[in-house]
């Protein structure tokens, strides 16, 4: 198996594994952010969101950068 042929097969693996990921973490995420918007009534999460205010615009930044890799990944194809 030649250099070329290894590299492209990491690639390919690398590329299923990211289209596997890229979905259920951003099903996470979304969960998470509807959880500390919609759970700030109580004590525990109010209290985690007055101590974390950025918490809210890191979680929607980490969202686009797993659409945003999903995406690429997805573009990756091999001849």
């Amino acid at each position: 198996m030649s250099l070329s042929q290894t590299i492209e097969q990491w690639f390919a693996e690398a590329q299923t594994v990211a289209q596997l990921v890229a979905p259920m973490a951003a099903f996470l995420g979304f969960i998470a952010l509807g959880i500390m918007y919609m759970g700030s009534s109580f004590p525990i999460i109010g209290q985690w969101k007055q101590d974390n205010p950025r918490a809210a615009n890191q979680v929607v930044m980490g969202l686009l950068f797993v659409i945003a890799a999903s995406t690429v990944a997805s573009l990756i194809s091999f001849s």
